[in-house]
């Protein structure tokens, strides 16, 4: 695991945490962690994998993810305040999201620090037949995470830019008793 490694899972990690305060945001300022993991993915996603019990492990993880994802992006509040819209991120939120990224992150660390063999017992009881296996799933669950995560905070981004202002909702109307 290189610096930048470690800078890509403490940054996802940050995001969510500066939220928890609750933070004014845009649409780029949810989906730029959609970017930063399509890099991660360009740079670490290996072949994917053709045998089918690989393929259910990816896809396990590949659902783990969305799941995480989801989870988290319904735990965080995105509302108006005025004209901005505030994401605040809620701390199961920060949980899931945490499980998923520090979980990716201390699979590496282990992995590379006297974990291989029992990976590699646990890839043979799992019958993955490809060194590929683990590294690409990892991604695909980190992919399926951030998106599902920006996704529904997109959604309920623009749900909130829609709707007025709280200060500027037009009251009830008294009638005119002048008309009268």
């Amino acid at each position: 695991m290189g610096w930048t490694d470690w800078a890509v899972s403490l940054g996802l990690i940050a995001l969510v945490l500066r939220q928890i305060r609750g933070r004014k945001t845009t649409a780029l300022g949810l989906v730029w962690p959609v970017g930063l993991v399509v890099w991660a993915g360009f740079e670490y996603f290996g072949d994917f994998p053709a045998e089918t019990s690989d393929l259910l492990f990816a896809g396990a993880l590949g659902a783990l993810g969305i799941a995480l994802g989801v989870g988290c992006g319904l735990l965080t509040k995105v509302h108006r305040e005025g004209e901005d819209v505030v994401v605040r991120a809620t701390l199961p939120a920060a949980a899931l999201w945490i499980v998923g990224m520090a979980g990716r992150l201390a699979f590496g660390i282990i992995a590379l620090h006297g974990g291989a063999e029992a990976i590699g017992e646990l890839s043979e009881k799992l019958d993955m037949h490809s060194a590929e296996t683990w590294p690409t799933s990892l991604i695909l669950m980190a992919l399926c995470e951030v998106v599902s995560r920006s996704g529904l905070l997109l959604f309920q981004y623009w749900k909130a830019k829609r709707s007025l202002p709280e200060q500027d909702a037009p009251a009830a109307r008294e009638p005119d008793a002048s008309l009268g």
